[in-house]
Parts: C-alpha cells; sequence; structure tokens
C-alpha cells in the first residue's frame, strides 16, 4: 500500500513537472518577438574596388562577427549602399585606368531583421559602459563586436579586394521628427591657403570644391556614436558666391548654403536656429573621432534617426565642420582632384 502511495506521489509531482515546463514553454514562445535594427557602420579601405558580390559577403562576415546572445539571432542582414552606383560613375568620368585604388574612410548602412527570446532591452548591442550593466547584458558591446566583426573580415579575404578594417559601430534609433522646413539659405564665409588662381580657372575645381563644402557638414552630421541632431539639418547645395584675396597665398570665399531642418523656426525670444551648433556644457570639447563618409556624393542616411550611444544633442560646431572639410579636401587631394587648396583656417557667418 505504501508502495503504491509512493508511486501515485511521484506520478502526481512528475505531472506537475511536466505542466511547469509546458507552461515555460508556452511563455517562452510568447516572448519570442522578431525586431528589426538599424546600424551604421564606418570602413577604412577602398570602396571603389568593392562589387556588389562584395558588399553582399558583409552581410555574412556581419552574422559570423555576431554570434548568437542570450537568445537573440541574427536571421537577416542587408546593407543599403545607395552611393555606390553614382560613385562609380563619377569615378569612370574623372579617373585614369591605371591610378591606384584610394583608401579612407566610408559608411554602409545596415539593415538587421532578428529574433529575441525574452531579451533585457531592445537593440542589438550592449553599452560600453557600466560594470553593472555588463553583468547583466550578456549582448556584445560595440567595442568587441567591431575587434570580432576585423577577425572574420580578415578570414574572408575583404581586405584584399577593398575593405581594410572596421572603425566604428552605431546602432541607430528613429527619434521624432518636427515640422520640415525646406530651403533655408544661410552664408558660410571660409578663409583658404592656396592657389586662388588655379582654382578659378576651371569650373570642374569649384564644382568639387562646392560639393566639399556640402559634404563636410552632412557627412559630420550623418547619424553617429557621438552627436545627435535633432533637427536633423541637412545641406541641399552649396554654391561659390565671391571672394576677397587676403594675400599671394590666402583668400576668403563666401558660399550660399541651402538647407532643411526638421523645425528650425524662429524662437520666441527672436534666436534663430542656424546650421552650426554649440558646445553644450564646458564638458564639450567636441567629437574626438572623425569617422565619416568621405566618398565625394552624400549618403542616404534613414530619416530621423540618430545613434543610440549619442550624448551630445546638438548640430555640428564649426570647428568640427572645420575638421571634416580639411580631411575630405586631402582626401581629394590624393584623388587628384585639388591641387589648389593647402589649409583650410576658419569659417564665419
Amino acid at each position: 500500500m505504501c508502495f503504491i502511495n509512493q508511486t501515485f506521489r511521484l506520478i502526481f509531482i512528475a505531472s506537475f513537472a511536466f505542466v511547469d515546463f509546458t507552461i515555460a514553454k508556452t511563455l517562452r514562445s510568447l516572448q519570442e518577438t522578431q525586431h528589426t535594427a538599424r546600424v551604421s557602420l564606418n570602413f577604412f579601405g577602398a570602396p571603389d574596388l568593392l562589387s556588389e558580390e562584395d558588399i553582399n559577403e558583409l552581410s555574412n562576415v556581419f552574422k559570423e562577427a555576431y554570434g548568437t546572445y542570450e537568445d537573440l539571432t541574427i536571421q537577416d542582414v542587408h546593407i543599403d549602399d545607395s552611393t555606390a552606383s553614382r560613385r562609380r560613375l563619377l569615378l569612370n568620368n574623372e579617373r585614369r585606368l591605371d591610378d591606384a585604388p584610394l583608401q579612407f574612410d566610408f559608411t554602409f548602412f545596415f539593415l538587421i531583421n532578428f529574433q529575441c527570446n525574452g531579451c533585457i532591452s531592445g537593440g542589438l548591442f550592449g553599452n560600453d559602459g557600466s560594470r553593472r550593466h555588463l553583468l547583466e547584458d550578456k549582448r556584445p558591446q560595440r567595442s568587441t563586436f567591431t575587434k570580432r566583426f576585423n577577425n572574420v573580415l580578415r578570414g574572408h579575404g575583404l581586405p584584399d579586394i577593398g575593405i581594410n578594417s572596421l572603425k566604428s559601430v552605431s546602432e541607430l534609433e528613429t527619434e521624432q521628427c518636427a515640422e520640415e522646413e525646406l530651403g533655408k539659405r544661410e552664408e558660410l564665409t571660409i578663409k583658404f591657403q592656396g592657389s586662388y588662381d588655379a582654382l578659378i580657372i576651371d569650373q570642374k575645381k569649384i564644382a568639387s570644391l562646392e560639393r566639399a563644402v556640402k559634404k563636410s557638414y552632412n557627412t559630420m552630421n550623418a547619424p553617429n556614436p557621438s552627436t545627435c541632431d535633432l533637427l536633423f539639418r541637412k545641406v541641399v547645395s552649396a554654391r561659390y558666391r565671391s571672394v576677397t584675396i587676403i594675400s599671394e597665398d590666402t583668400f576668403i570665399m563666401i558660399f550660399s548654403i541651402q538647407y532643411d531642418c526638421q523645425g528650425c523656426r524662429t524662437l520666441s525670444n527672436g534666436e534663430r536656429r542656424g546650421l552650426f551648433g554649440r558646445p553644450v556644457d564646458e564638458f564639450d570639447n567636441g567629437r574626438e573621432d572623425l569617422n565619416v563618409d568621405l566618398r565625394e556624393v552624400d549618403l542616404k542616411e534613414p530619416t530621423c534617426v540618430c545613434g543610440r550611444e549619442a550624448d551630445l544633442y546638438r548640430a555640428p560646431t564649426e570647428k568640427e565642420y572645420i575638421r571634416a572639410l580639411r580631411k575630405i579636401l586631402d582626401t581629394r587631394y590624393d584623388e587628384g582632384k585639388n591641387s589648389f587648396i593647402t589649409n583650410v583656417s576658419t569659417t564665419r557667418r
């Protein structure tokens, strides 16, 4: 009799254990959700060498480098490089076939579809921050992922093709868009060192300089891990208007800048929100890195997005803009498109 009671007791306990397991499995399946993330990856390499197959191979590199974390599994990776075809068209028109490929910074946007079973929080990456957060969150930090990506990259042979290394990663999140204002105008004055005579005789050189003035702003204000411009200002055009010769090798050029902005209305106290931002406080020393896209055409980034890691909410400062313009003009020099400007010193409006 005692044996029978013991048997029934074990069966009873086993039944409850099975029910608990079934409930847990059901809850787990209910927590299983599909997510989409956008990620900006900044590379160093020669993007002109990359074929569509090479760019698509980066999807496999991303999945392999990321792996599986905390029941988070990458399903699909898509790369949107809308600049590629136009970039190659510019190269075909302006570059000799025997030129060696130039290496510089460039950015691709990745669209990631992933499955998550009860993740602690949304997103692909953990924060490169506090120890407590790292203990709770097993997702890879951006710095860890960057190292793994570069290791996998070498295994796939892409450095031999056109991508030398991954420099930085920024996961993007959508912000609220205000009413868009189109066609705002502002004059930008820039002091250059170089040969104005060599510049002014060639309309192509002037057009190249106008593109550099435009690109420098837009590439600095693209989604990045440091700053977020909640007005999402974007330069539409930069047109050379006039010049003042200061000395034999110094001249000041005025450009008419047209840009779009999400909410750049006149404030109640009469202050205007212009093209550039200001440091947010005494600790804002500007962006330490310039991991930006240096290709001549603009990126087509998603609308109203910022890097999740950004902690400075402002537009590029004038100092940051000048640093970007110098870097872009140095790249154009290496491309053989700028032999007339040797330095950029200041801007004013």
